[in-house]
């Protein structure tokens, strides 16, 4: 009986501990690590993070992730889905479902396992993980989305049931824009992929299912605050969903960190004037065609700016090449860049293959501007280092962030794209030079730096996201101590 009662206060003492499900959607797996980061060592529960993988072994990306994670948060890869259980040509939400999916059992049985261990707090998923609902339910736990996008592309999704049985015909052939409270009105160009597609299609009736499961959870945490999306606040009016925005939550590691410091890049870019050099990135996964990426290449040396460039190899036929990662090693040849470029651009331009310190990268003093894909994650860590944007968005709800980024917040300046869908090189240029030079330019780097001070501010001790991430980590704890 004193053995049995010494377990039992050991369970009442210990730490209580919240699981995270990430699908392999490597934009999400950063995002769910800061969470869990400021769970563990600022609001006192233990956090263990499973990420559902995709590929075997699992990517370079997530390897590189992986190895900061702090000691405390325990990382576990669960098994990625056989090769052959979804074609090659099947979507890449469908891929990550199907990741999460056939890893329920394996997530029950390790929340069953922690459960007997500690108390367990709550189940915090991705919006790619609402089938692990029963889990929580069986558990007694709470039951939470973190929603690793802006307020808009959430309210989006809230709305969509609604905007679904409102409309006629195809979304992409609207001519009214969809409105939604306090945010930059939705053009039909501007809509997610899976939007675009016929309502008829798989790809459409998914993301429907998935937005009409999203209001089965208990409440919902969205990487974004109150000084950026301020509708975040007033668009909750008639949601009887409770929303909490606790970002911006990325990469937060110093640039002192090792593997960040020795890269190549730093010493280069310590070498550069400030404010002089142009990052360019499309994400982990975003990719450009053969002939894009090579006319990139001509409109960053035709602008004649210092340059940084984290390149991937060119994919024909997506924008979505790298999404779930790469393997290492994977590309080695730069041969797909125009003949002479690296020669001539010597000097003055560094091309980086695959992954990049982009943090370390952004906060140093010597980058002026950040080309970018508009994912959500790129852009909150340009905002928290005050850099400017061109915005090149490529999939996903990328076209409304570059839109809300440019019209709404004034940070950002589109990259003009032709009727062919193509970004010609002296567009390229002239996109660099607004934001480098013209008085555009000064705006946006005025209004980022703002919010910079603002986005610090949400994240300190007495700031709005660090005061809403308390209130829920205590809701939690009081619930597990029951």
């Amino acid at each position: 009986m004193g053995e049995l009662q010494q377990e039992r206060n050991q369970v009442c003492t210990a730490r209580p501990r919240v699981l995270l499900l990430c699908s392999p959607c490597m934009g999400h797996l950063i995002p769910f690590v800061e969470l869990a980061r400021r769970l563990v060592f600022d609001h006192g529960l233990a956090a263990t993070l499973l990420f559902a993988s995709a590929t075997s072994p699992p990517s370079e990306q997530y390897l590189a992730v992986n190895a900061t994670v702090p000691d405390a948060i325990d990382v576990v890869a669960l098994p990625a889905p056989p090769p052959d259980a979804l074609p090659p040509s099947a979507p890449a939400r469908e891929r990550a479902q199907l990741a999460v999916v056939s890893n329920i059992p394996r997530v029950r049985e390790m929340a069953r396992a922690l459960a007997a261990e500690t108390p367990l707090a709550a189940l915090v998923v991705d919006m790619v993980g609402t089938p692990a609902r029963n889990v929580a339910a069986d558990l007694g736990v709470p039951f939470y989305m973190f929603f690793t996008s802006p307020w808009m592309t959430m309210s989006l999704f809230l709305h969509l049931p609604e905007i679904d049985s409102r409309r006629a015909g195809e979304h992409r052939d609207a001519t009214e824009p969809i409105r939604l409270p306090g945010c930059v009105p939705i053009h039909a160009h501007e809509l997610p992929e899976s939007m675009f597609a016929d309502r008829s299609s798989s790809t459409y009736t998914g993301f429907l299912s998935m937005a009409k499961d999203a209001t089965g959870v208990d409440g919902v945490l969205v990487n974004t605050f109150d000084a950026l999306e301020p509708a975040v606040r007033d668009g909750m009016d008639g949601l009887d969903l409770p929303v909490h925005p606790v970002g911006p939550l990325v990469w937060t590691r110093p640039a002192s960190v090792r593997v960040d410091r020795d890269h190549e890049c730093m010493s280069w870019l310590d070498q550069q004037p400030r404010g002089s050099v142009v990052y360019v990135s499309f994400g982990s996964g975003g990719t450009l065609t053969w002939e894009q990426t090579a006319e990139l290449a001509l409109g960053l040396e035709l602008s004649q700016y210092r340059f940084i460039w984290a390149v991937k190899r060119p994919h024909q036929s997506s924008t979505i090449g790298a999404f779930f990662g790469t393997k290492e090693g994977e590309h080695i040849s730069l041969d797909f860049l125009p003949e002479g470029f690296i020669e001539r651009t010597t000097g003055v331009g560094l091309v980086m293959l695959s992954w990049a310190p982009q943090t370390a990268i952004l906060g140093h003093p010597s980058i002026g501007c950040f080309v970018t894909h508009c994912g959500w994650n790129s852009i909150l860590e340009s905002i928290m280092n005050g850099i400017p944007m061109v915005a090149w968005p490529l999939y996903a709800e990328q076209n409304m962030n570059a839109a809300m980024m440019e019209v709404q917040v004034g940070v950002a300046v589109r990259a003009k794209v032709g009727a062919d869908r193509f970004i010609r090189k002296e567009e390229v240029a002239n996109a660099i030079r607004r934001v480098m030079v013209a008085e555009e330019g000064e705006r946006t780097r005025r209004r980022v730096s703002d919010l910079r001070d603002q986005s610090i501010h949400a994240l300190s001790k007495d700031g709005s996201s660090t005061h809403v991430l308390t209130q829920i980590a205590n809701t939690w704890k009081c619930a597990s101590s029951k």
